[in-house]
């Protein structure tokens, strides 16, 4: 396995257990994916149920200020990969039509191939976005880092909860005692651990592309009836 890997699950594995706060875990998993893909620059995406949207993190200020032409305009490859929840690759940004404002401030910046992975939030949707120099720099296996990477931070998302620019603690508290809750029901039921419980509600929430918390509290739910 990847070591840039291990070391953003061993980020977030620190995180659910109470070591550090959502936005620094979440940085640093950002930085590692990028060290693993290869890429030049990365941030992520959040649209909250609200309806806003912006870029909560990122490991180079170009990146929040590509961005927010997607969110001037409100179309963009990150923002598609999150409301449709698919992988989105723009291999050229000399001659991909799709985005044009989007294209024009990435070559602005000198950047040529993006790659945005779609990541479940607490409180919306986002995407791991990927952005490099190069034209149609990313293959295979860099697509499939950056979807384990995309785990990684949604597992770290669904505590996030948007409010602006800051998290409200007392939401994500509440986040994260419900979906304690589920993983002791869980761990009861099916006799597995902490960690294999919470993976099973990662899974689930990603398949279904469900938030993680409204999962665990149907399940604490059904439990209590």
């Amino acid at each position: 396995m990847d070591e840039a890997l291990v070391r953003a699950m061993y980020a977030v594995h620190g995180f659910v257990h109470g070591e550090g706060d959502v936005e620094a875990t979440l940085r640093r998993v950002t930085q590692l994916a990028v060290e693993a893909v290869g890429a030049d620059m990365a941030g992520i995406t959040i649209l909250d149920d609200r309806g806003h949207h912006g870029t909560v993190v990122h490991t180079d200020r170009m990146v929040p200020e590509i961005d927010q032409t997607q969110y001037d305009s409100d179309r963009g490859p990150c923002l598609d990969a999150a409301r449709r929840h698919e992988v989105v690759e723009v291999a050229d940004t000399r001659r991909d039509d799709r985005w044009p404002e989007f294209a024009a401030a990435a070559r602005a910046h000198g950047v040529l191939s993006t790659l945005s992975v779609p990541v479940v939030a607490t409180n919306g949707l986002g995407a791991l976005n990927f952005y490099n120099g190069t034209v149609s720099f990313f293959d295979d296996a860099a697509r499939r880092l950056a979807g384990l990477f995309a785990g990684q931070c949604s597992v770290a998302s669904q505590y996030w909860s948007a409010a602006s620019e800051s998290m409200n603690l007392t939401a994500a508290m509440q986040t994260r005692a419900v979906i304690e809750q589920a993983k002791g029901v869980i761990m009861a039921t099916g006799h597995c651990s902490a960690e294999e419980a919470f993976e099973l509600l990662r899974v689930q929430s990603q398949h279904e592309n469900r938030k993680l918390r409204d999962i665990a509290a149907e399940i604490v739910a059904q439990q209590s009836r």
